[in-house]
C-alpha cells in the first residue's frame, strides 16, 4: 500500500501551515514530484550523507525533515561537491525531501509543545509574538521543585543530552520556564520570557554574549543543544502521520546527528 507525496504534506501542512513559517525559512517540498508513489518514509533532523544511505536502504521514496536542505538559492547541483553529490542521488532516485522547519516550531502541537510536555510543564502560554498568533516559544511552570542546577540535569536526562550546562546561580530556585527548541540566544527572545514572568529559559545554540545578556536581564539559561531539542520532532511526526495515513510506513531515523558529544 502506498499514498501520493501529496496526501503527506496535506497532512503535514495541516498541522504546520506555510504561512507561518518565519520569513526566511525555506519550508515545503524542497526535492521531488508530489504525484510520487510513496510506501515509506524516513524522518530525520538534516538530509545529511548518511540519512539518504539509510533511506535507500530501507526502502524509503521520501524523506521528512525539520531542517530544509536548501536555505538559500542555489547555482548548480554537480558531482563536484559531498552537497551536489548527495542532490544527484535524491533526484536519480526520484526521492521526494519535504522540510517542515519553523512552521513546525510554532504551530499547535509542533516541537514547542513537545517540548513543552517532555519537560512536564504545566500552565502552557504562548509567548515571543512572531507573526500575529504566531508564538515561537511556550512557557509553563515546574511542577516539582528544583534548583537550576537539578534542572539542567533534568533537561539533560529528559532529552537524552551528552552534557548539560547552565547559566546563573547552581543553587537558584526555578518556577516558571520559557522554551524554545533549536537556536533561540536572541535577546529578543529573552525579553520575551522575562515580560511572561519566567525566570528559566530552555533553548539552544547560546553563545557567549548572549550568556552575558541573559545573566545582566537577570534570567537563567538551559543549553538544550540544538539538535537534542529539535530532534523529538520525529517521534512526534510519527505518530501523527500514523493517525492520518495508516497505509504509510515511517521509519525514525537511527543516525545520531548530535556533532557534539559529552565525557
Amino acid at each position: 500500500m502506498s499514498v501520493k507525496m501529496q496526501d503527506i504534506i496535506t497532512a503535514l501542512e495541516n498541522l504546520a501551515p506555510l504561512h507561518i513559517a518565519e520569513d526566511w525559512d525555506n519550508v515545503g517540498l524542497i526535492l521531488g514530484r508530489r504525484q510520487t508513489d510513496v510506501s515509506k518514509v524516513l524522518l530525520a533532523l538534516d538530509a545529511t550523507d548518511e540519512i539518504v544511505g539509510e533511506a535507500i536502504k530501507l526502502g524509503c521514496e521520501a524523506i521528512i525533515t525539520h531542517h530544509p536542505p536548501i536555505f538559500k538559492p542555489i547555482t548548480r547541483i554537480n558531482d563536484d561537491n559531498a552537497r551536489g553529490i548527495r542532490f544527484l542521488t535524491l533526484i536519480e532516485r526520484g526521492m521526494a525531501v519535504y522540510a517542515c522547519h519553523t512552521n513546525l516550531d510554532s504551530c499547535i502541537g509542533g516541537i514547542n509543545d513537545m517540548l513543552f510536555d517532555i519537560l512536564e510543564l504545566a500552565n502552557k502560554e504562548y509567548i515571543c509574538e512572531s507573526k500575529p498568533d504566531v508564538f515561537a516559544a511556550r512557557a509553563g511552570l515546574l511542577t516539582k521543585g528544583m534548583t537550576l542546577e537539578g534542572f539542567a540535569n533534568f533537561v539533560k536526562k529528559r532529552l537524552n543530552l551528552p552534557f548539560a550546562s547552565f547559566v546563573g546561580d547552581a543553587d537558584a530556585k526555578v518556577h516558571k520556564v520559557g522554551i524554545l527548541g533549536g537556536a533561540g540566544s536572541d535577546i529578543k527572545f529573552f525579553r520575551g520570557a522575562l515580560k511572561a514572568g519566567c525566570d528559566t529559559f530552555v533553548t539552544a545554540d547560546i553563545r557567549y554574549i548572549p550568556a552575558l545578556q541573559a545573566q545582566d536581564l537577570g534570567l537563567n539559561l538551559v543549553e538544550a543543544t540544538h539538535y537534542g531539542s529539535e530532534i523529538i520532532f520525529a517521534d512526534g511526526i510519527k505518530k501523527y502521520l500514523g493517525q492520518h495515513l495508516p497505509n504509510l510506513e515511517v521509519f525514525v531515523s537511527n543516525v545520531n546527528g548530535q556533532p557534539f558529544k559529552g565525557v
